[in-house]
């Protein structure tokens, strides 16, 4: 996973670089008028108090692709993608978290090692991120990625495959491999990517691979996760908790954030999520743990994870992980894949 998480910023010996550097700004409008030429126009806008951004953001090309290490540093809704541009996107999580949403009331979560693909010339789409979300993209020219499915498939695509919006990927996947050795390529041979065949070679490795990707999903749609619309007071809990999450917030804090008191904040969690809001905090916290697992650099302890969350008494934090993942928390980081 180091060579997603540290493409575009640091060289083949490991150093610090700017070669691929576009801007790093807490200016609105100086981070627009990147975000606008690589990705299109879109919407942005704060959630939570913090409204300053902190972004970075670095790309470089990968035939029609354009990779870039992107994020804001702060939590925010990004919506209004502009169709005309005729740019789709597969947007890897490689930090933090993002909620991706597919129509009013469904959304899939996309966590560290997940991916997100979305032809935003085709079809709706708004995400969520949170303060420490960041993201490796893809992004591609439709018109192109539609003449690689008529070159390598036999025929144009069926029309339906372009509205699909989905999650796939994940820590183990064929998909962090081979994003994990694009970006070694990037790292490594940045000339050869960007003007020889190795460039064209990755091209059609990542395309025919999203490609396929895709159309499974006409066969096997994933289903985006589905929730009655529920107030303002549950969103506003659950906004918190995904971006808290690792500093344990209380029940007494999640209820004032919302704006209610505890009883009517446990009592629309019930109604509306069937659970608790405790009991959704103890899901996002253990999520976090393991995905911090699955991608830790070697050296990384299950104790200095558990302790970065917050967890205090590490036997009852181990017994509480064995129960969800059924397995014990070790087991999770022995099994990582460092990329």
């Amino acid at each position: 996973m180091d060579a997603i998480r540290n493409v575009l910023v640091t060289d083949a010996r490991g150093q610090p670089s700017e070669r691929h550097r576009l801007v790093a700004s807490h200016d609105w409008d100086d981070i627009r008028r990147w975000s606008d030429r690589i990705y299109m126009p879109y919407r942005v806008t704060p959630i939570g108090r913090a409204r300053t951004p902190d972004s970075v953001l670095d790309a470089t090309r990968i035939g029609h692709f354009t990779l870039s290490r992107f994020h804001y540093g702060i939590p925010v809704n990004i919506k209004d993608f502009s169709p005309d541009s005729g740019v789709g996107m597969v947007l890897t999580t490689v930090r933090g978290a993002g909620r991706h949403w597919s129509e009013a009331n469904a959304y899939a979560d996309t966590g560290v090692g997940d991916a997100f693909v979305v032809d935003t010339s085709r079809t709706h789409y708004w995400v969520d991120f949170d303060a420490n979300h960041l993201q490796v993209n893809l992004s591609f020219s439709h018109d192109a990625l539609a003449a690689l499915h008529a070159r390598w498939f036999g025929a144009p695509a069926d029309e339906r495959l372009w509205t699909r919006k989905f999650k796939f990927g994940g820590a183990h996947s064929s998909w962090i491999a081979l994003l994990s050795y694009a970006c070694r390529c990037v790292t490594e041979l940045p000339e050869a990517v960007d003007a020889g065949p190795l460039g064209r070679h990755l091209e059609e490795m990542i395309g025919v691979h999203v490609l396929t990707q895709w159309r499974a999903q006409l066969e096997h749609p994933a289903e985006a996760v589905q929730h009655r619309m529920a107030p303002r007071h549950v969103l506003a809990a659950e906004r918190h908790i995904r971006e808290h999450a690792q500093h344990a917030p209380t029940l007494g804090e999640l209820a004032s954030v919302a704006g209610v008191s505890v009883r009517t904040l446990n009592s629309a969690f019930r109604e509306y999520r069937q659970a608790t809001p405790m009991r959704a905090l103890r899901e996002q916290r253990l999520q976090g743990v393991r995905a911090e697992l699955l991608m830790a650099d070697a050296g990384a302890t299950v104790r200095s994870v558990a302790q970065a969350w917050g967890y205090a008494n590490f036997g009852l934090f181990a017994a509480a992980y064995q129960q969800r993942f059924g397995e014990l928390p070790s087991a999770t980081l022995r099994s990582r894949k460092t990329g």
